[in-house]
């Protein structure tokens, strides 16, 4: 995951400056924005895939290693990024990785929820 580091907030018209830089700098990239959703890119780079989930200013990058970090250094001649490592939360998802393995969850979120209406002590059945 990474953080875009841009000197556009504040500025009304700054969502739709950002945007229009980063998604012409992908696809100057050879990346193919997602019919389904426009802040999905993807690329195949010598048979492997690597993705990038664009969320405001932070990035998602899916892939194996040696691809990510090649993307991570393109990203880095054009923009000021701070890279977040691996992914833990996203969009109040817990996200754990291991070797092979990925595990979501929302448990916080959900337990959050119940102590809001002080069912924290509810059965579960």
């Amino acid at each position: 995951m990474c953080r875009l580091k841009q000197a556009l907030y504040g500025l009304k018209q700054a969502p739709h400056a950002w945007y229009t830089r980063i998604d012409s700098y992908l696809t100057g990239l050879g990346f193919t924005k997602s019919e389904e959703n426009a802040n999905i890119y993807h690329i195949l780079v010598e048979g492997k895939l690597l993705i990038i989930v664009l969320y405001v200013d932070d990035l998602i990058l899916t892939s194996d290693e040696q691809l990510i970090k090649s993307c991570k250094e393109d990203l880095v001649r054009e923009f000021e990024i701070k890279d977040m490592g691996l992914m833990h939360h996203f969009l109040r998802l817990e996200v754990w990785q291991g070797d092979g393995e990925l595990f979501v969850s929302q448990g916080k979120y959900a337990h959050k929820i119940l102590l809001r209406f002080c069912m924290d002590r509810c059965k579960p059945m």
